[in-house]
């Protein structure tokens, strides 16, 4: 637990942020126990404002090879540096894909697929270094150039995390894994504004490809509101572990028990 005189993280998303110059809540166990028992999917759903997008951030911080030995500081003396070499030493050895759908909310699905080009090509432009020294075949530089510049079509965009996860594979001679935060936000905003089962239909196409069967995914970690169970966006999923607010898998890895909270107001 750090000192409660830094401010309160009031908004405050990003892990290495909110550890420089924050009050920090420690919750790196979660590291521990994700290495330990994850499934290849793992969804945690919890209400808003109970740190899931920062949870993410600390998980792409811990794992992504990229920036590894400054990173590596950010859990100097954390729960996560406590348990041991043996956990410290997957520190940086994951490629990551991290993305986050809260932004991709529209009022029609027009606005939508708009949307998420430009959120597919901001991410895919965070990795452009996989386009240098030949790593890429002149069809997948083609690709990944029209993923960057958002002229890519529907379909292109609905397979572009798979095809991501390749080209990652090809790269780091790993397999990525997957961070998704907010990934049921454009599901309910298409709920609230009538254009349902369209947005149902390109999320299907975008997940399954990714996380079904994929021989390009280390393992995926979702977060979000709520499952969308009557849907058929994750059939077929049987390796998904869903952990709602009454599971006991990972209960006190988001928001602040009531020792944390006590803690924390009399530090």
């Amino acid at each position: 637990m750090r000192s409660a005189t830094k401010p309160m993280p009031v908004g405050v998303e990003n892990f290495k942020k909110l550890r420089e110059n924050y009050a920090f809540v420690d919750k790196t166990y979660f590291i521990r126990d994700l290495i330990d028992k994850h499934s290849d999917i793992t969804l945690i759903t919890r209400p808003r404002r109970f740190g899931k997008t920062l949870t993410m951030s600390m998980l792409k911080y811990f794992f992504t090879p990229e920036n590894a030995e400054e990173n590596r500081r950010l859990f100097a003396g954390l729960a996560i540096e406590r348990t041991g070499e043996k956990y410290m030493a997957e520190q940086g050895t994951r490629p990551v894909i991290s993305l986050s759908l809260k932004d991709a909310a529209m009022g029609d699905f027009s606005s939508t697929i708009e949307i998420f080009g430009r959120i597919i090509g901001n991410l895919y432009d965070e990795h452009k270094y996989l386009m240098k020294d030949n790593h890429l075949e002149d069809w997948q530089q083609e690709h990944f150039k029209s993923i960057v510049s958002c002229n890519a079509s529907i379909a292109t965009i609905a397979t572009s995390l798979k095809q991501l996860m390749i080209y990652m594979t090809q790269y780091w001679k790993k397999t990525p894994m997957l961070l998704l935060d907010e990934y049921d936000a454009p599901i309910i905003a298409a709920w609230s504004n009538n254009y349902y089962r369209e947005c149902i239909d390109f999320m299907r196409i975008l997940l399954t490809s990714a996380l079904k069967t994929n021989d390009y995914l280390d393992f995926a970690v979702l977060t979000g509101v709520t499952r969308v169970s009557k849907e058929s966006i994750f059939s077929g999923l049987n390796n998904i572990d869903v952990c709602g607010v009454l599971s006991n898998n990972y209960a006190d890895a988001l928001g602040f028990t009531q020792d944390e909270v006590d803690a924390l107001l009399t530090a």
